[in-house]
């Protein structure tokens, strides 16, 4: 299966906090020797943010590694490996059974995870920037864009807009 499926969107839901907590428990021993940190990011680590209903996992490793132990670990868990699906630095995977969860690895420290927990922590900070997101997000959905490439695509512009502000927030 391609990293494309259909998406939808979900009020906040404060169980996304404990999912993540739930999930990390799992996965912390999966990654002991490589990981660095874990972290919640994505809409749903965001309170009263529209998002999709998929809890977004950061893992920061000492270095960017999969060995064949750590995929077959995963695999168990039920996540399936889509490579770097896009975004060169990171490897992602997913699980869609039961609760739906995203992996996305990266360099601990590396831009990718400083981007993150920057965009993350800007909106948390920044009611009023995190509500023209969800706007945002919903007006996408509303316009018949239900797939998670379209859909991405579609609020790439908003996004990087966001994290320009956000950087600039990081700076003053």
């Amino acid at each position: 299966m391609g990293i494309d499926e259909i998406i939808e969107l979900s009020s906040y839901q404060d169980e996304w906090k404990d999912i993540y907590e739930q999930e990390k428990r799992k996965l912390e021993p999966v990654f002991a020797e490589q990981a660095v940190e874990f972290a919640h990011i994505g809409s749903t680590s965001i309170e009263r943010m529209t998002a999709k209903p998929i809890v977004d996992i950061l893992i920061g490793l000492k270095e960017l590694h999969i060995d064949e132990q750590t995929d077959r670990r995963l695999v168990a868990l039920q996540y399936e490996g889509m490579g770097v699906a896009g975004v060169p630095g990171r490897i992602h995977y997913r699980k869609r059974t039961g609760q739906k969860i995203n992996l996305q690895i990266t360099e601990w420290d590396s831009a990718i995870w400083r981007d993150n927990l920057l965009f993350r922590d800007y909106l948390r900070t920044h009611p009023e920037q995190a509500n023209a997101y969800a706007e945002a997000k919903r007006n996408t959905v509303a316009s018949g864009i239900n797939t998670l490439l379209k859909y991405s695509d579609e609020k790439s512009g908003t996004i990087a807009e966001l994290l320009e502000k956000a950087r600039a927030w990081a700076k003053s």
